[in-house]
């Protein structure tokens, strides 16, 4: 039996595929953080979020765009600083020209798909438009499933955002 090269093609890749055993794990490149509460986290930079998003769905999309850009735009950001004469901590407020919002699709190629946005500003960070880009394709994976579950920004806290639903009182639970 002789095999044309479009059927020696699918099969080495289905060979590629099955001896593909290593699958992404993403508990081994967790790093900690702390939380907007300044407790312990883990998370799972965005940049492992992708390596697992292609190794899962090498037919999936990545789609962003710029929906605000304003380079004029003073912001500022308050920090802490190292102060070496006080040798303590200081509070510092930071001003720079710069604002971006960016809005990512992800989708699976099969069938599902998510999205995300994130703002950022020069005063927070020198490559804002980066950064915003990086995190709206962060939340869009993690939305899609991927780091979910180490996603700080998925972590309501305090600041409830669903609407409360009110109990039936037939099913035995108070209102």
């Amino acid at each position: 039996m002789t095999l044309t090269q479009a059927q020696k093609d699918q099969l080495q890749r289905k060979e590629e595929a099955t001896s593909h055993t290593a699958q992404f794990n993403p508990n081994e490149h967790l790093i900690p953080i702390k939380n907007r509460g300044g407790k312990d986290a883990d998370y799972l930079p965005v940049q492992w979020r992708l390596v697992w998003f292609r190794d899962a769905c090498p037919e999936g999309t990545i789609e962003t765009q710029a929906t605000f850009l304003d380079f004029d735009r003073e912001t500022e950001a308050e920090s802490w600083k190292w102060d070496e004469v006080q040798r303590k901590s200081v509070k510092v407020v930071k001003h720079a020209k710069g604002a971006a919002v960016f809005f990512a699709r992800v989708t699976d190629g099969k069938g599902g798909s998510a999205t995300g946005t994130k703002s950022e500003t020069a005063a927070s960070f020198p490559d804002f438009i980066e950064k915003a880009e990086t995190g709206a394709i962060g939340r869009a994976l993690a939305a899609l499933g991927y780091g979910t579950q180490f996603a700080p920004e998925l972590d309501e806290e305090h600041r409830i955002v669903d609407s409360p639903v009110n109990r039936s009182a037939t099913n035995g639970s108070k209102t």
